[in-house]
């Protein structure tokens, strides 16, 4: 042989070593089966790119029978009622009448029959998870069948009904448009058909390939408005999701009638009338568009109907009619909770036009949706009432004395109108509210209060704080701990402090602030005192209410006071919100929620644990557990406290800040819980206040002891973010919520 001929030989040789000894590598991945490490009981081989088993190895997994045809150099393989067929020279896998194909097909390798192993398990109704950073395969047998997705409640829920609940992650889009539902080791039914895809939602079940998991995911033609916190829950062995009502129809009947129909419960409607456009709108809140039927074509009284989704934080529908003539629709006693009925207004008739301190009113025979704006010059409020006559004691002048009105007056503006003008000294806010009693309707215009005079005087025994209004004040005073302060909110009041010189201080009043505040929805002006000692405090009124006298102890004057006060031991949870394999909302850069809840909810923990009080996580790992079971936990234990921790999200990366929510029981516990936690995390994060807000999730709505949600930052918002990744931030939060807790305790649980 020439030395040519041997070098060629030994290259050659070098190369089919290097391919075989390339295919084995890629072979060596460690395989699981069920749970158990497999590997050195089977013989793999990799070919095209793709995992081939020994069939004779994979049989003995399954229990299945096998069968080789040597004249075909064919394989058929059956097992519980499955039957798979290949053949060599054939990239394909016969399943019953099916076919599938692969890279790689029926290979021999040292006379013995190889088929690809993904595909061939996968045939047998097995699930594949590949660990690539591992280079680890599982194989799994479904835990859980899809048997049907459906709507209920008329559309207002989605329910995912399976053979049991298996770990699942319910992820929104960034739009809100889409809704993923990613459930472990699941599969779906052969039975299985699409209920729900309509005009306005569109379903798609995707098998994840190497994930073992199964993703149903919905898409709609409009924002769909899913809560992550408490818009999911399980029901038996179903997963349910819960949606806004959507709008379904808008139609005038002969009876000229217009009704306006939802999917669900619909709650009460904002209207207004626009004279000058003639247009009537509709504000319908926690109501989204959906696929809608819409019938008024050719109708004499309307002209035309536009409908917008017009916010979604919070959410409100709108529907703006153009009237024909300029008539208006007023709304009827309801029948049904998803039904909003008007009908053609006949005129009211208004009587009895009265002014009381910073305030008039008048009664009216049927509904009213005034047009209220202010003029600068002269200053005044204007009040124009539609399709009304003036009856009884509507005078066309009432003189008034007061710092805020000079006079009240009245008249037919046009033929469809009536006008009540208030004279001003000065431009000022105002509210409007109204009350219906025996078959009238009350309605009275509150213009915004001001203070005109705040100053301290004290005696021997009491620091006094006088706070006097330009009208009769509505307030509440609070007491506050860490530090101590005296905190009075007012409603319906402008803050007009900068207007005062320095307001002096004293040897109990270190500092004085103002702020406006969002409570409840409704901004208020709250005065801050904070103190340097504190004993005791009484309030009083004078002036026909409309000023506050706040008297602040200058020591204990009951000897019995001295002693300190003792909180006795309480048993606070804390509930850190989501966790294993519900990652809750994840943030822009990956962070899940589950994490930084977990991390405050231990912080704060920790932090009650250098107390006298008790303190019980829901959860202190990462792991799973159910609204259900979160509320029983703390029930069952009869637990004096309940706080459940998260983070928000919302489809504007630039919305942010701190909100905590209540649920309004028969007690004002839950509020009082809720107002003493913000009360801290509102001054102490540092991120935009938004305020305190009642609503129903199921962890705060079902629990049975005071009881409150903290939304502590936003994930959507990358700079908040960031700081609910760091130890800093989640040990300052906990901190807050920790000394919220305590000042409620100190004023709820002493002796």
């Amino acid at each position: 042989m020439s030395v040519l001929r041997k070098l060629a030989t030994i290259i050659l040789v070098t190369i089919i070593l290097s391919l075989i000894l390339t295919n084995n590598a890629a072979a060596q991945n460690t395989i699981y089966f069920n749970g158990q490490d497999i590997t050195s009981q089977i013989e793999t081989v990799s070919r095209e790119g793709e995992l081939l088993i020994r069939a004779r190895d994979l049989a003995e997994l399954l229990d299945a029978d096998l069968t080789w045809r040597p004249a075909l150099k064919s394989l058929e393989m059956e097992s519980q009622s499955v039957t798979i067929k290949i053949m060599a020279n054939s990239r394909y896998i016969q399943i019953e009448n099916d076919a599938i194909r692969t890279e790689a097909g029926l290979q021999l390798v040292d006379n013995q029959a190889y088929i690809p192993l993904a595909k061939s398990i996968e045939a047998f109704g097995y699930l594949l998870e590949y660990q690539r950073d591992n280079e680890e395969l599982y194989i799994f047998q479904p835990e859980t069948t899809i048997n049907n997705v459906s709507w209920q409640e008329d559309g207002n829920q989605l329910q995912i009904e399976m053979d049991e609940i298996t770990p699942y992650r319910v992820l929104h889009s960034e739009d809100g448009r889409e809704i993923t539902i990613e459930i472990d080791k699941a599969e779906i039914d052969q039975e299985f058909s699409d209920n729900i895809s309509n005009n306005n939602y569109y379903l798609r079940v995707v098998n994840v390939p190497d994930r073992a998991l199964l993703r149903l995911v919905i898409k709609s033609r409009t924002p769909i408005p899913f809560q992550i916190d408490g818009g999911v829950y399980e029901h038996e062995d179903s997963l349910v999701l819960s949606f806004l009502p959507q709008l379904k129809d808008i139609r005038l009947n002969e009876d000229n009638l217009l009704s306006v129909e939802a999917t669900g419960e619909i709650p009460d409607a904002r209207t207004k009338y626009l004279s000058e456009s003639r247009k009537m709108i509709i504000d319908i809140p926690s109501v989204v568009i959906g696929n809608f039927d819409l019938d008024i074509e050719e109708h004499p009284l309307i002209k035309d109907i536009k409908v917008t989704q017009h916010d979604l934080d919070p959410v409100i529908l709108r529907i703006e009619a153009t009237m024909a003539n300029g008539d208006i629709f007023k709304p009827v006693q309801r029948e049904k909770s998803n039904l909003l009925t008007f009908k053609p207004g006949q005129r009211s008739e208004i009587t009895d036009l009265e002014y009381a301190a910073g305030s008039f009113s008048f009664a009216s025979s049927s509904a009213l949706n005034p047009e209220l704006f202010l003029l600068e010059s002269p200053p005044r409020l204007v009040m124009n009432l539609y399709h009304v006559n003036r009856g009884s004691g509507i005078q066309d002048k009432i003189e008034v004395n007061n710092p805020q009105i000079t006079s009240l007056r009245t008249a037919r503006f046009d033929d469809q109108t009536v006008r009540i003008v208030a004279d001003l000294e000065e431009l000022t806010g105002y509210e409007w509210v109204e009350e219906q009693k025996n078959g009238l309707y009350y309605y009275t215009v509150n213009l915004k209060n001001k203070f005109s005079e705040i100053k301290t005087e004290d005696n021997a025994d009491y620091q006094y704080l006088n706070i006097l209004m330009d009208s009769r004040a509505n307030y509440e005073v609070k007491k506050f701990n860490y530090p101590h302060r005296i905190v009075v909110d007012f409603k319906n009041t402008l803050n007009n402090l900068d207007d005062f010189s320095r307001i002096e201080k004293s040897s109990l009043i270190k500092d004085i602030r103002s702020s406006n505040y969002q409570l409840e929805g409704e901004e208020v002006t709250r005065l801050v005192f904070e103190l340097n000692d504190y004993y005791s405090h009484r309030v009083e009124s004078y002036q026909d209410q409309k000023g506050i006298k706040i008297a602040l102890a200058k020591e204990y004057l009951n000897p019995e006071m001295k002693a300190e006060k003792i909180v006795k031991s309480q048993l606070i949870v804390i509930d850190a919100g989501h966790g294993g394999f519900d990652p809750g909302a994840i943030g822009a850069t990956g962070l899940e929620e589950k994490v930084s809840n977990l991390a405050i909810a231990k912080a704060t923990a920790k932090q009650l644990s250098k107390t006298n009080h008790k303190v019980l996580l829901t959860r202190d790992s990462d792991e799973f557990h159910s609204l259900q079971n979160r509320v029983k936990y703390a029930n069952d234990r009869k637990a004096d406290i309940f706080v459940s921790i998260h983070a928000n999200s919302f489809n504007n990366p630039q919305t942010g800040g701190v909100e905590t929510y209540y649920n309004q029981h028969e007690s004002n516990q839950n509020r009082f819980l809720a107002e003493k936690i913000h009360d801290k995390l509102g001054r102490g994060l540092k991120i935009n206040d938004r305020g305190i807000k009642e609503s129903n999730f199921y962890v705060i709505k079902y629990t049975k002891m005071p009881s409150a949600l903290v939304e502590v930052a936003f994930l959507s918002n990358a700079v908040e973010e960031n700081m609910l990744r760091t130890k800093s931030f989640q040990d300052r939060a906990a901190a807050l919520i920790a000394d919220g807790i305590l000042d409620y305790l100190e004023e709820n649980g002493g002796e």
